[in-house]
């Protein structure tokens, strides 16, 4: 009977080890299921939606949903995927406004922050996610680490054998009523590297839902300003008043890098010449995100990735509420009837081909009265001086210009301000 006792023995051994194994998986999965519970419930909220939006709306839950619903699916989530969010965000407006080059700016501005503020709460949500404070002080370069381990795992000749006769593995663990037998589920939920990489997947699906909500919001609303330019041009001189009223709160770096890579993207030299673009913005940013990083982490190869995503993202939930509040957006009343692409498309005052005594008089009243009053100076001197249609014209460029550059201006050193704080609090 010796090999009875043996076996009870083996199967006591077993129903123990499947126990601990269980307590080490329910301790390794907390907040995980939670957190995948959620973004399904935000699935099925968003097809909720459908009767209550048009066929453009329709037409954007499935580019969320399919997005969405990919990136769950995925094996081996990357960070680098959200660099697709732009491409993703045009996607949702062009079903709004299909045909149109750069559809994502057709919305206006009103609407854009109004939507911005009310989606505040959502990212709230994000940050207050059970599995996210596993997330928080996990820098992107430990993310990185853990897809590489994923990868290994992947390439190895044992995972790729279990692949192969995974079905009949399943099999004789279920024969042999071993619950726990299936070595890929241990592997997964053991290895830290890989829950790292199954709640970063979640938080990209929550990202992703994040802006198309967004999206949905902003271009859903009802507002049409087809002639929104012309309403504005009737009333120029009061628009280019309350431009002028608001406070000049620019403020230059104090770091003569960050003041250099600031006068490139929006110093009157610069802009006078050209406009700057979203890409030039956003490749300012990154530039200066280099700087302090580099402040911060002396030692590392790659200092940008030693930011950690608790910082990143609750600093750029405050930046994000700046943004969304009128006073900080610093544009005038009237222009928040203004659809994006207005006032992206300033023309550039070479194309018009100005004469050198205007030229020269922009340059001073600019160095006199700073970005938001010289569009009301040059284009009462433009009034006196040339036909009303050029001074118009010259005014409203004027405006859009200074508009854009403040803006620029304003949310660059905001940026700056947020990524000091985010590389310092990773460094602690």
């Amino acid at each position: 009977m010796e090999w009875w006792s043996i076996l009870k023995i083996f199967w006591s051994a077993v129903a123990l080890g499947a126990a601990v194994i269980t307590i080490i998986l329910l301790f390794r999965a907390r907040g995980v299921l939670s957190w995948k519970r959620s973004l399904r419930a935000e699935l099925s909220a968003l097809e909720r939606m459908r009767p209550v939006v048009g066929e453009p709306g329709k037409k954007g839950i499935d580019i969320i949903q399919t997005r969405c619903r990919k990136i769950l699916n995925a094996l081996s989530p990357e960070l680098a995927e959200l660099k697709n969010l732009p491409g993703y965000i045009q996607s949702i407006a062009a079903c709004y406004y299909p045909g149109t080059e750069r559809p994502e700016l057709q919305v206006t501005i009103r609407a854009f922050l109004q939507s911005l503020d009310k989606s505040l709460n959502r990212l709230d949500r994000i940050l207050k996610r059970p599995g996210f404070k596993r997330l928080r002080s996990l820098s992107i370069h430990r993310i990185t680490s853990a897809r590489q381990f994923y990868l290994k795992l992947g390439a190895s000749p044992l995972y790729r054998g279990y692949i192969r006769y995974r079905t009949g593995i399943r099999q004789a663990a279920r024969l042999r009523l071993l619950l726990f037998f299936d070595p890929l589920m241990w592997v997964a939920f053991l290895s830290n590297q890989l829950t790292i990489l199954i709640l970063v997947k979640y938080l990209m699906v929550d990202l992703y839902l994040y802006f198309g909500r967004l999206s949905l919001e902003a271009f859903e609303d009802p507002q049409k300003t087809d002639t929104e330019e012309e309403k504005i041009k009737e009333n120029l001189e009061e628009t280019l008043k309350e431009l002028g009223s608001l406070e000049e709160t620019l403020e230059l770096p104090d770091d003569p890098q960050l003041r250099s890579i600031r006068n490139r993207l929006v110093g009157f030299p610069a802009i006078l010449a050209s406009d700057p673009s979203f890409a030039d913005w956003k490749n300012a940013v990154l530039a200066a995100a280099e700087v302090i990083a580099s402040r911060n982490f002396p030692e590392s190869e790659k200092p940008l990735h030693e930011a950690a995503v608790g910082p990143i993202l609750e600093r750029s939930r405050c930046w994000l509420s700046t943004l969304s509040k009128g006073e900080e957006y610093l544009i005038a009343r009237r222009f928040y009837q203004l659809r994006l692409i207005t006032l992206f498309q300033a023309k550039n005052f070479s194309e018009q081909l100005l004469p050198e005594l205007l030229r020269r008089f922009i340059e001073k009243t600019f160095m006199t009265y700073g970005w938001l009053k010289w569009p009301l100076k040059v284009y009462r001197w433009a009034r006196k001086r040339s036909p009303w249609t050029i001074a118009i014209e010259v005014g409203w460029q004027a405006a859009k210009k200074a508009s854009l550059a403040h803006l620029y201006g304003k949310t660059f050193d905001k940026a700056c301000r947020e990524i000091e704080i985010i590389y310092r609090e990773s460094s602690d």
